[in-house]
């Protein structure tokens, strides 16, 4: 490097740094400018130039000015938009609720761009180790139960007692048919004229015998063989155990009843009734102990599944007189 032109008063050369190329400054005594060290430290000495030295400074402070600049606007906008974000917070916080987080299980809304729902599993429709897989759709593990069918009606009987009147209208009562036995004989039966033989007694049994104790009277109008009759208190009777009387009449589709007009004496009967088709049947029982003939009316109600036949037995169960105990039979109506 060329010894500084400073120390020694010569002119510039044709070609040098512009600043040396002005009138100089007389240099101080001794021959160099304090502070600088640079001809006292030598070619190799640490010392700086101090033209290096100020164009350093002045670089750095050219940079360092426009970003202190830049910096304070920015630190201005910040602190400027926190107070009107601050601001708006603080009087729209009415007005404008606050995000809330979605609850638990909800599924969130879709984004605008998204044009299908996509399905979110929820914690119920995670399957449990006890669980059991489901059937694939479309193929079903087994048939579906068939729906049962009601079972084919097969009839119905129901038998209910009622006391007797003092007199009984046969032919008021019996619209279809009606019956009255012992008038005239043992084997006399008077019937309903036009009443097509509704109502039939089976085989008769023995011993059979005509009574006229009954303490009700039986009337009719328009009978036959006997066309009328004001009351009378006649029927038949049987005795032992064992005997009795059969009595049969029409059954269809339709709900049909029959009031039979019984009694005992010394004995206790048994009435049965069955459809001729099967199905369900009916029992009741009546019993006097007494050697007076007592009476009561069984009605009996019933339906048959198809045009058929209602049967009924009277019979002695049991006789509590070794004499003749047993049952009677007096009159039948059929509506």
């Amino acid at each position: 490097m060329p010894d500084d032109d400073r120390t020694t008063g010569r002119q510039p050369q044709p070609g040098g740094r512009p600043s040396d190329r002005g009138p100089r400054r007389p240099a101080p005594a001794g021959g160099l400018r304090p502070g600088y060290g640079y001809r006292t430290a030598g070619r190799r000495g640490a010392a700086v130039p101090p033209e290096l030295l100020e164009g350093r400074s002045r670089r750095l402070s050219e940079f360092l000015m426009p970003a202190a600049v830049i910096l304070a606007g920015v630190l201005v906008v910040i602190a400027f938009g926190f107070i009107v974000s601050r601001a708006v917070r603080d009087d729209d916080k009415a007005a404008i609720p606050p995000v809330q987080p979605p609850a638990l299980g909800d599924v969130p809304l879709n984004p605008p761009d998204q044009q299908f729902p996509i399905p979110l599993p929820s914690a119920s429709d995670s399957p449990s180790p006890t669980d059991s897989p489901s059937p694939t759709p479309g193929r079903s593990s087994s048939a579906p139960p068939r729906k049962s069918s009601p079972p084919p009606f097969r009839g119905s009987v129901s038998i209910a007692r009622t006391g007797i009147p003092g007199t009984v209208d046969l032919t008021a009562e019996g619209t279809r048919d009606w019956v009255h036995w012992g008038e005239q004989s043992t084997f006399s039966l008077e019937r309903k004229d036009g009443g097509g033989f509704a109502i039939l007694e089976g085989p008769p049994t023995a011993p059979r015998f005509r009574h006229g104790f009954s303490p009700q009277r039986f009337a009719w109008r328009g009978g036959s063989p006997v066309d009328h009759s004001d009351g009378t208190p006649t029927g038949i009777r049987t005795c032992g155990k064992g005997n009795g009387f059969t009595i049969s009449a029409p059954a269809g589709t339709s709900s049909r009843t029959l009031k039979l007009y019984v009694g005992a004496l010394a004995g206790r009967g048994r009435l049965t009734a069955k459809l001729s088709t099967g199905g369900p049947s009916a029992t009741s029982s009546f019993e006097e102990r007494g050697t007076n003939l007592d009476t009561v009316a069984f009605v009996v109600t019933y339906r048959a599944p198809k045009d058929a036949k209602i049967n009924l037995s009277w019979v002695t169960e049991d006789s509590f007189n070794s004499d003749c105990g047993g049952v009677a039979l007096q009159a039948a109506t059929l509506r």
